[in-house]
């Protein structure tokens, strides 16, 4: 009976080191366009702050002007890298707060 055992941990064990080897994460692999194009990036940063008294449609055209001068230059918005909010509290009675995005975009080289 302990023969059985140590042979049925033996092929458990054998069987679970397979199994554990086929089970890897997948790598993260840098992934070419089919002809083979390469990308120049930059990042850019948009501000928001409530108190500078923007209308929704005022901030909207300062936005929509900074990426079209950049898509004059050639440049395409690929998305939101970070986004960061700060809330700030000054003497207890002043509240402060603040949006920063980063933008990434990408040109042909």
């Amino acid at each position: 009976m302990g023969r059985r055992l140590w042979i049925a941990l033996i092929v458990g064990g054998v069987s679970g080191m397979g199994l554990g080897a086929s089970l890897r994460l997948p790598e993260a692999v840098a992934q070419r366009t089919p002809d083979g194009v390469q990308w120049d990036y930059k990042v850019g940063v948009f501000y928001y702050n409530p108190g500078e008294r923007l209308t929704d449609e005022r901030r909207a055209a300062v936005i929509e002007r900074e990426l079209n001068e950049q898509a004059r230059q050639g440049w395409e918005t690929v998305g939101t890298v970070l986004t960061r909010d700060t809330v700030q509290t000054v003497s207890g009675a002043i509240t402060t707060r603040d949006s920063t995005s980063f933008v990434a975009y990408r040109r042909r080289r």
